[in-house]
């Protein structure tokens, strides 16, 4: 099982995040789809996005970044 973190970022607005767990990225597309009572390309098209995925529980205590914030951080 695999935590999924999506958010929706626009110029106006921040969703996120809203973090499911599946087995794969196809299942999480699809269980978001249904929580926001809309389908997968709907979802892709108005901005949301996978910001990490989290196959395994870190090791140590830490914070966990999405990975674009990650970039940010290490750029």
């Amino acid at each position: 099982m695999t935590l999924y973190f999506f958010e929706r970022v626009t110029d106006d607005d921040f969703i996120g995040p809203v973090i499911v767990a599946a087995p794969d990225e196809a299942t999480a597309w699809s269980l978001l789809a249904g929580r926001e009572c809309s389908d997968v390309e709907a979802l892709k098209t108005l901005g949301w996005q996978i910001a990490q995925d989290l196959a395994a529980i870190p090791p140590r205590p830490t914070i966990v970044y999405p990975s674009h914030y990650r970039r940010a951080i290490l750029s």
